[in-house]
């Protein structure tokens, strides 16, 4: 680091929390004019930003993202980038490429990319999956961690929940049931653990989708524990569940209890489409399955929204934020899309300006406002859509009635990632969920 940048360096470490110049036991360091970059970047205005984008940038340099989410790629969020690096330089013509794999290659891939101190690889990345994120870029201390400052002192935001790692928005699998004919009600998360239930939950493979796998770590977390501990206590309860068999694991029984019978109950699909289509088509199944995948469920003389049922919303919602979940324990969990810098990046700023558009911008979210399920870190961008499911003045999809984040962490008590926590206690749970997956 320059003599004089020190100074300047040093006054940014408390801002910029769990940004070091050395990590995983000093084994990596990020490039310091990154680190030193990026420090500076939270402190400027996105116009500010953008003018030392365009200047970094100049008339032929490209930024190159790489993510799991193919929206900030959609044109809505390319055009204004151009606009705003345009306003600096109008010789910017092509300044974006926005790259798309899964989640199980793009920390392969970007981790490839660190270790040979690749300079013209990917500059920044759209990540998920907080157990990925902890190990291979956290924990090595191989990503950059950057908070826009319009992020940071915008209203509604949890900067000690979603500011480092940095989160673009929230991603929601929710429970749902198709009550077609039946006069079926789910209004304790362990009602799903009847055995009357076996091959009746629709959903993903955890062993196939790390979101689902890092949900069920996260049950195992002293918060979720009491609250599956209330839930299960409650005279609306209603298992089968042998808790005694889970003795041994002490208060953490309530949580490999659920676990277990979840598993042992359902039935796994390659893709949550798959899985919702299913649902939508079998009476008396149970969901469990992202959000926004019921705006996939087409309208036919057979099929229809109107017998979906959200569970923590009820068959009559009306979105109404003063209204309380309809089930108790936990209505949903809560992952989340990440924002991080790669550490030898030659364009930190112009890095730092397309992360602040998309987390703070609103016609730049508008990509993802439209979908059910989908609330940014930001509140104030999001687009309301408590009112989804009215067909003029008539409440006609309950189940599309969605309301915002904060009645979702707040009244639904959604489980929400951390992928600290994931981190630390995966190999101590996993072992336990592959074998009940196994005895399947």
């Amino acid at each position: 680091m320059k003599k004089n940048n020190l100074l300047f360096a040093a006054a940014a470490v408390t801002m910029l929390s769990g940004l070091t110049a050395c990590g995983g036991g000093g084994k990596f360091s990020p490039d310091a004019k990154v680190t030193e970059a990026i420090a500076e970047a939270q402190t400027l205005t996105q116009d500010k930003l953008f003018e030392k984008a365009a200047a970094e940038l100049g008339t032929t340099g490209q930024l190159k993202v790489l993510a799991t989410t193919s929206r900030g790629g959609k044109d809505a969020v390319k055009n204004l980038f151009i606009e705003k690096l345009q306003a600096y330089n109008a010789g910017i013509k092509d300044p974006l490429k926005y790259d798309t794999v899964v989640d199980g290659v793009i920390y392969t891939q970007l981790t490839e990319e660190i270790n040979a101190k690749a300079t013209n690889g990917y500059d920044c990345a759209v990540l998920q999956d907080g157990y990925q994120l902890q190990k291979k870029g956290l924990d090595t201390n191989y990503f950059v961690n950057f908070m826009p400052k319009e992020w940071k002192e915008g209203a509604g935001v949890n900067v000690a929940q979603d500011g480092n790692p940095m989160t673009l928005q929230y991603n929601f699998k929710t429970w749902m049931y198709n009550t077609k004919g039946t006069d079926m009600v789910i209004d304790n998360v362990w009602d799903i653990t009847h055995s009357k239930y076996k091959g009746k939950i629709d959903t993903m493979n955890p062993t196939n989708e790390n979101v689902n796998m890092d949900w069920l770590i996260q049950l195992t977390s002293d918060d979720q524990v009491a609250a599956l501990k209330a839930a299960y206590e409650s005279s609306k309860a209603d298992t089968d569940v042998d808790l005694t068999k889970y003795e041994s694991k002490g208060e953490k029984k309530y949580a490999y209890a659920f676990i277990d019978r979840f598993i042992e109950n359902a039935v796994f699909y390659d893709d949550d489409g798959k899985a919702v289509a299913h649902l939508s088509q079998t009476p008396g199944n149970i969901g469990w399955i992202v959000y926004s995948k019921l705006l996939k469920v087409e309208e036919t003389e057979a099929i229809s929204k109107k017998d979906i049922v959200v569970a923590s919303l009820g068959s009559t919602f009306t979105g109404e934020s003063s209204l309380d979940s309809a089930l108790e324990g936990f209505g949903g969990f809560m992952y989340k899309h990440y924002l991080q810098v790669m550490p030898f990046t030659t364009h930190p700023y112009a890095s730092a300006a397309f992360l602040s558009l998309i987390s703070t911008n609103a016609t730049a979210y508008s990509v993802w406002a439209g979908d059910v399920g989908d609330y940014p870190s930001l509140p104030g961008i999001n687009k309301d859509r408590s009112h989804g499911g009215y067909v003029g003045e008539v409440n006609t999809y309950p189940c599309l009635n969605d309301p915002d984040s904060n009645w979702w962490l707040n009244k639904a008590k959604a489980v929400v990632e951390t992928p600290s926590f994931i981190g630390a206690n995966y190999d101590s749970v996993i072992d336990f969920i592959d074998a009940a997956i196994a005895k399947k």
